[in-house]
């Protein structure tokens, strides 16, 4: 039996295709609403497609000639479904109006634009559009369609002091901040990958690296601020009314904040109160969202902070081990929280106390 040998760009393009599926597992199935998270479901599945297509590159390339325009096509829809990603973080629970998905023709275009190129510079071209001319004409076309779609974003500039304004502004500004540097790393790498056979050669490896690093970006920010934000009541429907078993888990629910003080745990998830209340997931997140008016991680650092106001007052323990006391997994984000919940560090709230 033939062994089964993976090259270092087809690893990288595997672990990709495995860190897109699990995120579109996990979006789809914690976001609640699916209308509201097409866009980001959308994305990683071009981008999982991506990366498979790098990973199946010898098999693809017998299947059809066309490999190359597939996969250019694939990388090249990133940037203006970035854009569109970008659009909708600014209201999280808004889909981007339909003259912003127009966006997305920029890539046909591009295509059409280097064929018809292609041809007029080259006769080879005429009848075959694997030509390799085409190839280098698709390039300079995706460059111009990325730096187009990126120019968009100009016309929405007002997102960001948007952003900042909201909850979770931060993580969803750093984020979006995040996306613009991937995708400018991305029409760079494009731009010499054009005017170097070197860098061209080595392109799927260097950008498989740039999209895991995005893939691990998302990883530890969109799943703090995407699912808690799009799991809202809708008004004027049955959803904002708790039936008679919805109060009774509310009443397990602040036995297990208030008896079982739950929020203790660092590693504590919706996941864990779902299974000890013996329900979905999405029935927690739904409650938590009409009774307490918060997603299920504020409310389990709202009770962290409000006990770590007692420990400061009442005992002289250190600010570490306080944070880890109620159940903060490191002492930045107990900081960091606590400066947004009070208006100022734990330090200077004990200290202030103190006078």
């Amino acid at each position: 039996m033939d062994q089964i040998i993976f090259t270092i760009p087809e690893v990288i393009a595997l672990i990709g295709v495995f860190q897109c599926v699990y995120v579109l597992v996990y979006v789809t199935f914690r976001a609640g609403d699916f209308v509201r998270v097409i866009l980001p479901v959308l994305y990683f599945f071009v981008l999982g497609i991506a990366f498979f297509i790098d990973l199946a590159r010898g098999y693809i390339s017998e299947i059809t000639q066309y490999y190359e325009v597939i996969s250019w096509a694939s990388w090249s829809l990133g940037t203006p479904l970035s854009v569109l990603l970008i659009v909708q973080m600014s209201h999280i629970t808004k889909l981007p109006s339909l003259l912003n998905w127009v966006i997305l023709l920029v890539v046909p275009f591009a295509l059409a634009f280097a064929i018809i190129v292609s041809r007029y510079v080259s006769p080879s071209c005429q009848l075959d559009i694997t030509c390799p001319e085409l190839f280098d004409w698709l390039q300079v076309f995706g460059l111009i369609a990325g730096a187009v779609s990126l120019l968009a974003i100009w016309g929405h500039r007002s997102l960001f002091s948007d952003i900042i304004k909201q909850k979770a502004g931060k993580d969803r500004y750093w984020l979006v901040l995040s996306l613009i540097i991937v995708n400018i790393a991305f029409l760079a790498l494009g731009a010499f990958g054009t005017g170097s056979k070197e860098v061209g050669l080595h392109l799927p490896l260097i950008r498989g690296l740039l999209g895991l690093s995005f893939v691990y970006l998302v990883s530890t920010s969109l799943f703090r601020i995407y699912p808690q934000a799009l799991l809202v009541a809708y008004k004027g429907n049955n959803q904002d009314v708790l039936s008679n078993s919805d109060i009774k888990l509310v009443e397990k629910i602040n036995n297990l904040l208030d008896l079982d003080k739950i929020y203790h745990e660092p590693t504590y998830s919706r996941s864990d109160l779902a299974r000890e209340l013996e329900c979905g997931e999405a029935t927690i997140s739904r409650i938590i969202n009409i009774n307490f008016k918060k997603s299920f991680t504020q409310l389990l650092n709202e009770r962290r902070i409000e006990y770590s106001k007692i420990l400061l007052l009442d005992t002289d323990a250190s600010i570490k081990i306080i944070s880890q006391d109620v159940g903060f997994n490191s002492l930045a984000s107990f900081n960091r929280v606590f400066k947004e919940m009070v208006g100022q560090s734990p330090s200077n709230y004990r200290s202030n106390i103190i006078k």
